[in-house]
């Protein structure tokens, strides 16, 4: 667990800096995250692994067996949330879901470095 929170940490403090959200991600807002992560791989994101998902949530680990192998770490309660990264050109993009049907909620990407 401590592993995880250090990882959040980590991430949350990269885009502490320059926590900007990209207009053209806008539009993807409210849909299921399996379309939106389809379409990022295709524009050559990069799912970027967890290696410590046993340290994540029970919900974490179910989502990433069923092959979202980025999922950083899910809550699992009245706003059943997931958060995501993906990788491109030195900047890290983290995808935050609601439901358990996994929309959308926001996205926000941060330069690497």
């Amino acid at each position: 667990m401590k592993i995880l929170i250090l990882i959040s940490g980590l991430v949350l403090s990269m885009l502490n800096h320059a926590y900007a959200a990209d207009t053209a991600f806008n539009k993807l807002i409210g849909t299921p995250y399996a379309e939106v992560r389809q379409s990022l791989l295709n524009q050559g994101w990069q799912s970027v692994d967890n290696p410590n998902i046993t340290q994540s949530s029970i919900y974490a680990q179910d989502i990433a067996q069923s092959g979202f192998t980025e999922v950083l770490d899910c809550i699992s309660m009245q706003r059943d949330q997931c958060m995501f990264v993906l990788v491109k050109n030195q900047k890290y993009i983290i995808i935050v879901t609601k439901d358990k049907k996994l929309y959308v909620e926001s996205i926000k990407y941060q330069k690497r470095g």
